[in-house]
């Protein structure tokens, strides 16, 4: 078995990128930005509770097809049809469970940071869980005394790695802008926010499906996917210079407490 060193180091990035990026944000947000560990806690339960829906709900949807319940989408229409049901269902399942979260916390989640807290522990996990995948595939291969069971693996370009990383990435941004648009229904009591978090998730699921199935290059598809980066965090620094300057100004209009 021959190593390629080259895709040894992506690999390696891209789980430090994977693992790394996630648990730098969750310090960063407990040490710096002064919010409970409990936030991020809470965000990786709305995950978890997410995926307990929505993958039953896939499957279920699948079935459906499967046991001719429900007939199948003519092939020109199956990728549109693959892409919207996806988006739809990852929208509503994990901005519903946002919703629930920020609920459940109440009070504690006032602060605007809070907002991005429950972002990190949502879509940390996930970036979390793809790194350890990542890892296990890595390890298995580089251990693996199998040329046969390794070829493709270590035959494979060496930006591949890099791909996965840049999704985080764009994936980790988008999970914090669209937490923090759920926060503000909830802090505004205005629920078109909610409705905005769903829409702009189901569109991005929407749009990976769509060209993951209809033969789009994979680097195609991260470019797409950098382009809701940029926008979710174009966003994000908005958000941030607003909220930070509303709660600025609440702070001094706080009456001083008299002196005895």
């Amino acid at each position: 078995m021959t190593i390629n060193w080259g895709l040894v180091f992506t690999n390696v990035l891209a789980i430090v990128v994977e693992i790394g990026l996630p648990v730098t944000l969750g310090i960063l947000a407990v040490k710096r930005g002064k919010v409970s560990i409990w936030i991020i806690v809470t965000g990786v339960l709305t995950f978890i509770g997410s995926q307990v829906v929505h993958l039953p709900l896939m499957a279920g949807i699948n079935l459906l097809f499967i046991n001719r319940i429900v007939p199948m989408p003519f092939a020109a229409v199956l990728p549109w049809f693959n892409a919207i049901t996806a988006g739809v269902l990852a929208g509503l399942c994990e901005e519903t469970a946002r919703l629930v979260g920020f609920k459940v916390l109440k009070e504690k989640a006032q602060p605007f940071n809070s907002g991005l807290a429950l972002g990190i522990g949502h879509g940390g996990l996930e970036s979390v869980i793809v790194g350890f995948v990542v890892l296990f595939t890595f390890i298995s291969n580089l251990l693996s005394t199998s040329a046969l069971t390794t070829m493709t693996f270590w035959s494979a370009p060496i930006t591949t790695p890099l791909a996965g990383a840049v999704e985080r990435i764009s994936a980790v941004s988008a999970h914090l802008f669209m937490s923090v648009l759920v926060w503000k229904a909830v802090a505004n009591r205005n629920y078109l926010w909610y409705l905005l978090a769903f829409g702009y998730h189901a569109v991005l699921d929407a749009v990976t499906v769509f060209m993951s199935q209809s033969g789009f290059s994979m680097w195609a598809i991260e470019g797409v996917l950098t382009v809701f980066m940029l926008v979710s965090v174009f966003f994000l620094w908005r958000f941030w210079i607003t909220e930070r300057a509303k709660e600025k100004a609440a702070a001094e209009l706080e009456p001083v407490p008299a002196m005895e």
